[in-house]
Order: C-alpha cells, then sequence, then structure tokens
C-alpha cells in the first residue's frame, strides 16, 4: 500500500500558514497516523517525510504561533511524537539533528 498521497497532505498543510490552526492540527493527526505505519511505508516515502519534517521543524516558531490558535500546548502525546511538542522545540527544550528526524 502507498502512503505518498497521505505524506504529501501533510507536506502541503504545513507549508501552508493561511490554512486553519484545525486543519494543521489534523495534519498533525495524519502524521501520527504515519508514524504507527512507518515500518510499512517505503524508503522513499520515508525520505519524503523525513523532508517535510525537516520543513516542519525549520519553521517551528511560525507553525508554533499559527497552531496556537486552535491548539492548547503543551501535548500528552509521546516525545517521539515531536510535531505535538513544537512549543519544546521552539523553546529549545527538545532539540534534534537532522540524522534524528526521520
Amino acid at each position: 500500500m502507498s502512503y505518498i498521497d497521505e505524506i504529501y497532505s501533510y507536506g502541503q498543510v504545513i507549508q501552508d500558514l493561511e490554512t486553519s490552526p484545525f486543519e494543521t492540527v489534523n495534519a498533525l493527526h495524519l502524521r501520527s497516523e504515519l508514524e504507527q505505519k512507518y515500518k510499512e511505508l517505503t524508503v522513499s516515502e520515508k525520505q519524503q517525510l523525513a523532508v517535510y519534517d525537516r520543513i516542519l521543524l525549520s519553521n517551528a516558531k511560525v507553525m508554533y504561533d499559527h497552531l496556537r490558535k486552535g491548539y492548547n500546548f503543551p501535548s500528552h502525546k509521546p516525545i517521539r511524537e515531536w510535531w505535538w511538542h513544537l512549543d519544546k522545540v521552539v523553546n529549545g527544550e527538545l532539540v534534534f539533528n537532522a540524522s534524528e528526524v526521520t
């Protein structure tokens, strides 16, 4: 089964700040679903997902400010789902290097 459409949907939303915060939260739920299916993803799907994750990380402050309009931080999601913890990324409590984001 291919997950590329879901990956592209996630990628489009996290790059578009014109999207409502609620739709962005839905994209984060989609990212969590992709994480649960991560072992089923092809190498190219994992690579594309990593590209979008890096974009999200590089825009963490802007996305955090955008999401605060419709999402209350902090999250009770596991830290491995770092996209729910952008507040910690922005505050420097959660740090990644590029090779860790997969």
